[in-house]
Parts: C-alpha cells; structure tokens; sequence
C-alpha cells in the first residue's frame, strides 16, 4: 500500500514526515501547519475530469484533476493534508496540486520535495503529463532553460488536455525566451496548433506572445528583422512589435502604422492583437470641450504639472481635426472653490470634466455639488455611484487592496502585516487586514514599527515564533538536564505564508535585512510602491533583495513602447525616473479614457494597456487599474513573472 494510504502509526508518521520535510523543519503536523477550515468544493463542469473506482465503496465517483486551477485559493498545505488523507489517482492529483502552487508561490525547494515523492512509473497518461510539465516549471525556475526544454518535448501533445497543453506552451515561449532563441519561438507561434483549442485558450497564447516580443529591445527586434531567411508569418510579428515600440505612444502615428501593418498583413494571426492596439478617434462632440481642474498653484504644483504634462503629451500626438478643446482651471489651495469653478467649465461648454485632482477636492466637489456632465474624479470619494461620475482612485487604500488580491490568487494564506505608525501607513495596513480576512485569509500576526528603533530583533523574534522555539528547546534541555545535550536550530512558525510591509523606503531597507537574518528570507514580502523612488538605486536597493511591490509601467518597464521617451515629447524626459512620474503616467492614461468614456456604453469590455496599467471601466463607473509587479534582484526592480501564472 502506498505510504499516504497507509493507516495509524504509519500514516501519523507519514504526516509528520512530509510536512516536516516541505516546510523545512522535521515536526509534527499542527493545526497551525494546514487549514483544516479550507474545504474543496468540486471543481466547475468544464474541469476535466475522469473517473476512478472508491475501492472502499466499490462505486465510480469523478475525481477533478486540476485542482490547483479549479481552486484557486486553496493553499498548498491545504493540498497536502488532503493527499495524506486520500487514494490513488485522487491522491496524486491532489500532491500535483500542492506542487503546482508551491511553484506559483515561488516555494521551489517545497514543489521538488513534492514532485520528486509523486513520481509514478505506472500513473495514468494525465498524472505523468502533469509531473512533468511541472517539473519542467521546476527546472525553469532553477534556471536551466535547456533541461526545461527536453522536459517538455517529453510530453505528448494529443495526450494532453486543454489547461496542460495551454502550459505547456507558455513554458516553451519561456524556455525558447530565456534561452534568446527568438525565432525558434517565432517558429513555435507560427506552428501552434489549434485543433481543440478553444477561442479564449488560443487569444491568451498570441497575446502573451506578442508580449514578449514586445519586451525585446530595438536593436533585438531589428536584428531580428534583418534575417535573411525571415518567413512572412515571423517578419508580421517582428513589424508589428517594432512599430508598437516605436509609436506606441504617438496616436496618430500609431494609427498609420497599424492600418499600414494591417495592409500588409491582412490574414496573419496577429491581426485581431494589432486592432486593439489601434487607438480609438478623440471625438466626444461636434466640437468637444475637455476642462482640467488641477490645484496648479497649490503645495501640490509638481503633482498637478505632472499630470497636465502627461495629459497634454498625449494630446498632441492626436489628430488635430478630432481632438477635443482643453481648458485648464486652476483651483490652487481653495478647496471652498472647486465647486463653482466646476459650474463655471460646464456653463462655458465643457462637455467633459477631468478632475478634480486629489482627495479632499474631490470630497469637496460631490458632498456640494451635482455632476452635470461626464466627470472623471482623480481621487478616492466614498466609492457610491453617481450619475455622470467616473472614478480613478488614486488612494493607498485601493493599493493595500491590490495586494491583498494578489497574493490571495498565488494562494498565500496566514500573513503578517508589519507597518508604519504614521496615519497613511496604518490606514493602508488596517485596509490590507480587513480585505485579507474578506477573502479568507488569516492574521498570524500585526505590529506597529517605531520609527525611533533601527532594531526589530524583539518584534520579528516574537511573530516568527522564534522565541516560542528557543523556550520549548530551553524547557526540554531543564527536563534532560545535563544528561542530553539538546541543539535546536531556530526555526519560524510553519503556519506563515507571506508578510506585508507597509513602510517608507528607509524603513522597509532596515527591516528587509532583518526579517532574512531572523530565517524568514523564504517567505514571500509584499510592499507599497513607497519603497521605489522611481529610479533604481543599486547599491542601496541591495537590502530591498526579493520583496515584491506593484507599480505603473511607466516606471519599471526599460523596453518595448517604454524604452525611451517619445521622440517628440521633451518633457516626458523628466518624469521617466522619478516618483512624479506616476502623475505624468495618469495624465497620459486620462487622456486615453477621454477619448473613450462617450462610447463606454457600447464596449464594455473595452481593456487600455496604458503608461499606469491596464485599465478598464466598470458598469458602475470605477476606473480598474491593473498594475505590473516588479520585485527587487540585485539592486534592481525586475518584472515579476511566476514560472506558472494563475
């Protein structure tokens, strides 16, 4: 009988074996180690499935084989306690599962324990396709993009059903990637097969394919091009990452050379990806009216600047003939004024309001006042819908949030939340909590951090449970006395997951050093973008190693549309590293949702990959903005890509 069949002694064993094992330290499993409260429910209709015999019930039951896709907060714990506890291929399915998110979550050392106990020369076809696509994932992330390789050409691709063949190739794009074998992984997407594909299935793939074409440089692309050998179908997707580069954000330009792109390439796979990069006509009215309300003369000047640059950056890459009239209006320190200057543009015929720009304003403009054209408020309010009222939130608050969801989808579970004392830190760290517990997340632990101490020894000993280990060791060496030396090494709480910083830059360089030293350098570290100035700091950044913050493109991507400035636009130059630059990015962006809040109603899954995120608005007037994730190697802000995405 298998070892996670088997029963009393044998199976506790077991338990404590391989939890010991996966977590790192040789213990018996707690209620603390696993959520025994995270139920599986069964996996949608649409989840493969197949069907096995119970052998205690001699009944056929269906048993779902993804089930880190088909529970997608479900921790790896969680799949592991379940495995101990059942049978065969039920069993294996739900190990592979713990693996799967031990690789999602970037616990690498786990997912081979795991993969290396799950290797079974007589499992069915799926179960064998599975280990080893993960393992290839494994072998990926160890930076072995060769081996990832031969992994992968193992697989049978009419064994495999729709998800693994979708990952199978999303880590061939990355091995070939990793590797620079550029048209080896043009050829690859000209070769894709989509035979029992679905639509949805087939889109993801070019598109995350033109993604990374799109990170290459312009002398990559360009060499790329130069080719003599080039065929027709690569040289399409080569022309059409290099003009998205080149024009990305010059409107009108960027609309030439897509119809132009499109011309030439009229029936190539790209061909849907390239029509929803064409930007769509600025025409709100005939003729539109834009008002800004911007506080230009105000102690938020630089922030307000900043914004009005990026919007007008945009703007005058547009066609003359169909951009709108723009109108500034200066509301400066006077918050009792935004109101009547807000009445002031709409009866001189705005037919659009941007602003006003910040929190209080924006309190200021919809406690007083009806909103009697479409406005985009740029700052947070009370989140209610209101007629004509468009919100980009621009608080910590949705921030926190966005972490919180994050890290919830790489099924991090039991967090500790370490912040700041100041008002802004602690409102982003009580948000952060709330939203966790919302989403079935567990506080471990939280503390304040004294910005008086540069040393944190005393709070991280006592919520990594270090000084819990060090008193059990110290009680048993009383009990053994002088008989039995006792050597315990230090060890963390095995119930945590992850931990967020809510923190300044300076704070967050103290405390990251510390958390590693006291064994938690494991675990993933969630930040605010406070922690970045917007240009990398190499030296200083060191102590940052490995913690995980979101940001706007604009400010961590180095190539592709982001590479340089836009030719024609000089003052773009000075917001390309430096945190006023996320002013300039919105401004860009709220240029672009002028352009589209009139036709809203007629494309609602309208998506903008912009300079701040990807952007899209909701039924009830929220501006969603999705941000990029970057996380700090060696000094330096590098995109964050699990080996296997969720």
């Amino acid at each position: 009988m298998p070892s996670h069949c088997a029963a009393g002694l044998l199976r506790a064993l077991t338990v404590a074996l391989v939890l010991g094992l996966v977590s790192g330290c040789l213990g018996p499993a707690t209620k603390d180690t696993v959520d025994r409260q995270d139920s599986l429910k069964p996996a949608p209709a649409a989840q493969a499935k197949e069907t096995v015999k119970d052998a205690n019930k001699g009944t056929a039951t269906p048993v779902n084989r993804d089930l880190a896709e088909a529970h997608p907060e479900s921790s790896a714990w969680t799949f592991l306690e379940r495995a101990l506890d059942a049978k065969d291929a039920q069993a294996e399915m739900l190990f592979l599962a713990a693996a799967k998110r031990f690789l999602q979550v970037g616990h690498y050392e786990q997912a081979e324990i795991i993969l290396a106990r799950t290797q079974a020369r007589n499992a069915e076809s799926w179960v064998n396709d599975q280990h080893k696509l993960l393992s290839a994932a494994l072998t990926l992330a160890g930076e072995n993009p060769s081996a990832a390789w031969r992994l992968l050409a193992d697989t049978e691709d009419a064994e495999l059903d729709n998800g693994q063949r979708l990952l199978r190739y999303d880590l061939q794009f990355r091995t070939l990637f990793a590797q620079e074998k550029h048209h080896e992984a043009l050829a690859l997407i000209r070769n894709l097969s989509l035979e029992d594909s679905t639509p949805e299935h087939i889109d993801a793939l070019l598109q995350s394919a033109f993604d990374r074409l799109s990170r290459l440089s312009t002398d990559q692309l360009d060499l790329l091009r130069l080719n003599p050998d080039i065929v027709y179908e690569d040289a399409g997707w080569i022309d059409l990452a290099r003009l998205y580069g080149r024009t990305g954000w010059n409107l009108e330009g960027l609309r030439q050379e897509l119809d132009g792109w499109l011309a030439e390439y009229p029936a190539h796979r790209a061909t849907t990806i390239a029509r929803r990069l064409r930007p769509e006509t600025c025409s709100l009215a005939e003729p539109s009216t834009v008002a800004l309300l911007l506080p230009m003369t105000s102690s938020f000047s630089k922030a307000a600047s900043a914004f009005h640059d990026g919007y007008l950056s945009l703007y005058e890459t547009d066609n003359p003939s169909a951009r709108p009239i723009i109108e500034l209006y200066d509301f400066g320190e006077d918050l009792e004024a935004v109101g009547n200057i807000y009445r002031q543009a709409v009866a001189a015929g705005s037919d659009l309001v941007i602003g006003p720009l910040g929190r209080d304003a924006v309190f200021k403009l919809v406690a007083e006042s009806k909103l009697l054209v479409p406005t985009l408020l740029l700052g947070s309010d009370d989140s209610r819908s209101r007629p004509n009222a468009l919100i980009l939130d621009l608080s910590r608050r949705v921030e926190a949030q966005s972490l919180v969801t994050h890290a919830r989808s790489r099924g991090l579970q039991h967090a500790l939340i370490l912040y700041s004392l100041s008002k802004v830190h602690k409102a982003a760290a009580d948000t952060a909590a709330t939203a966790w517990q919302e989403r079935g997340g567990i506080i471990a632990g939280r503390a304040g951090l004294n910005p008086q101490v540069s040393d944190y020894s005393a709070i991280l000993s006592r919520l990594l449970g270090l000084t819990q280990s060090q008193q059990r060791a110290e009680a048993l060496q009383s009990i053994l006395a002088d008989q039995v030396p006792v050597t315990a090494p230090p060890r963390i709480r095995q119930d945590l997951d992850v931990i967020f910083l809510f923190t300044d830059q300076a704070t967050a360089r103290l405390l990251k050093p510390q958390i590693d030293f006291h064994h938690a350098g494991r675990l993933p570290v969630y930040s605010q973008n406070t922690i970045f100035s917007g240009k990398a700091d190499v030296v200083n950044d060191l102590d940052l190693e490995g913690v995980l913050f979101s940001d706007m493109p604009w400010l961590v991507r180095q190539t592709g549309r982001f590479e340089r400035a836009p030719a024609d636009s000089i003052a773009a130059t000075d917001y390309q590293h430096s945190a006023i630059g996320r002013l300039f990015a919105l401004g860009m962006d709220a240029y672009r949702l002028t352009c589209h809040i009139s036709k809203r109603q007629d494309q609602p899954d309208w998506q903008y990959a912009g300079a701040s995120g990807l952007l899209s608005i909701s039924g009830d007037g929220q501006i969603k903005r999705l941000p990029d994730w970057a996380t700090f190697n060696k000094g330096s802000p590098q995109m964050f890509e699990p080996v296997i995405s969720r």
